[in-house]
């Protein structure tokens, strides 16, 4: 493990921080705050022309959005959901990698503040994050989304939602750490699941458990994209896992089965991370290189996009 994860790990445990699954979803959402606003600023985030919260209008009633301008150009849109296993995180809790996104992809970045399970739980989450992602087509750039475990699981499900409802045209999506099933007995859940390292098997069982209590309703696709009979003509990917993620595996599956339907994917592996290792950019170069990574990748699949309707 990279040192800078097992530095947090030990300041949790030094201070008794609990689990995910020893604490109701409100302690939850408090103790995630709590991190994010003890955490400084970084001093590399990209300038943006202009950062505004708005409101929406979606099927549940109005939904949070926070828009990203970078400075320049601007060659798409980015539709991002952040992580938080469905029950936990906001606006902010994504804010530093929609900047990084902005700024390096070049593309305005529309973050949705989706509503949280096991207040709405499956499918109400995946509802708002398809409600911003007509809205955002309707902008008139080639489109893209984004999204960090839950947030990528949202973001895959409304891939697949778009394609078989003849919905908007979404050029790529970029899915970090994602969630893509509910088998809690892969290799990696059983390698790192157990071991507490910022996320477990205990945990995402809390999370499936307040998302979807059915558990028949799990196999789903847009609940677990990995069940989809079917991935042609789903948005081209870039899966990012990280080594010791218990998630790993299954975001491994979803690469595989992409490309096996012919779905152009790249996929990189962090050694040596844990999950949704993104937020470490600040600290780890090969983190902000894997970040930059990304963005360019996006940046290229919009301008060959752009080409190609050209």
């Amino acid at each position: 493990m990279h040192a800078y994860f097992q530095m947090i790990i030990d300041a949790y445990a030094a201070a008794q921080r609990p689990f995910f699954h020893q604490v109701t979803p409100g302690v939850a959402r408090d103790m995630m705050k709590a991190s994010i606003a003890a955490a400084p600023k970084p001093a590399d985030l990209p300038v943006m022309a202009s950062v505004t919260n708005e409101q929406l209008d979606g099927p549940h009633g109005a939904i949070p959005i926070r828009r990203y301008l970078p400075e320049g150009d601007v060659l798409g849109t980015c539709v991002y959901c952040h992580s938080g296993g469905w029950v936990i995180g906001d606006l902010d809790a994504g804010d530093n990698l929609c900047r990084r996104l902005a700024g390096l992809a070049s593309v305005e970045v529309i973050s949705v503040d989706y509503r949280l399970a096991p207040e709405h739980p499956f499918p109400v989450p995946l509802d708002d994050t398809y409600a911003v992602v007509q809205w955002a087509s309707a902008l008139g750039r080639p489109l893209v989304v984004a999204g960090e475990s839950a947030g990528a699981n949202l973001v895959a499900a409304a891939a697949i939602r778009a394609r078989d409802e003849r919905g908007p045209a979404i050029v790529a999506q970029l899915l970090a750490s994602p969630v893509t099933d509910h088998d809690f007995e892969t290799a990696s859940y059983g390698s790192v699941g157990d071991k507490n390292w910022l996320l477990s098997r205990a945990d995402m069982q809390w999370f499936w458990g307040h998302y979807c209590p059915g558990v028949a309703v799990r196999d789903n696709p847009l609940a677990s994209p990995l069940r989809v009979n079917n991935a042609e003509g789903l948005p081209q990917a870039m899966v990012v896992v990280a080594e010791l993620d218990p998630l790993r595996d299954e975001g491994l599956a979803y690469a595989e089965l992409l490309s096996a339907h012919g779905v152009p994917v790249s996929v990189v592996e962090g050694k040596d991370m844990l999950h949704a290792y993104f937020f470490a950019a600040s600290a780890i170069p090969e983190v902000a290189q894997s970040v930059a990574d990304a963005s360019n990748w996006l940046r290229n699949c919009i301008l060959s996009s752009a080409g190609a309707r050209g």
